[in-house]
C-alpha cells in the first residue's frame, strides 16, 4: 500500500509540476505579447508621426508653390496691362492732338 501511495504522490507531484510549468509558460507568453504589442504600438505611433510631419511639409511646399505661381501670374498680367496702357497712351495723345488741330 505504501507503493500505491508513493505512486500517487509522484503522479500528483508530476501533475502539479506540469501545471506549474504551463502557468509559467503562459505567463511568460502573455508578458512577451504585452511587450510585443507595446513595441508595435510605439512603432505605429512613430510611423504615424513621421508620416504626418512629411504630409504637413509637403502641403506647405505645395501651398508655397501655388502662391508663387498665382503671384507670378498676377505680376505678368499687371505688367502686360501697363505695357498695353503705355503703348496706347501715345496713340491717344496723337489722336487727341490731331482732333485739336
Amino acid at each position: 500500500m505504501s507503493t500505491l501511495t508513493s505512486t500517487n504522490v509522484i503522479r500528483r507531484s508530476v501533475q502539479l509540476s506540469i501545471a506549474a510549468a504551463l502557468l509559467v509558460t503562459a505567463s511568460v507568453s502573455a508578458q512577451a505579447d504585452e511587450i510585443s504589442i507595446s513595441n508595435t504600438v510605439a512603432a505605429l505611433e512613430q510611423n504615424m508621426t513621421q508620416a504626418s510631419q512629411e504630409m504637413i511639409s509637403n502641403v506647405k511646399q505645395e501651398l508655397m508653390l501655388s502662391l508663387q505661381t498665382q503671384i507670378a501670374e498676377q505680376v505678368f498680367e499687371i505688367n502686360s496691362a501697363l505695357e498695353f496702357a503705355s503703348f496706347e497712351q501715345p496713340q491717344l495723345s496723337t489722336a487727341v492732338a490731331a482732333e485739336n488741330k
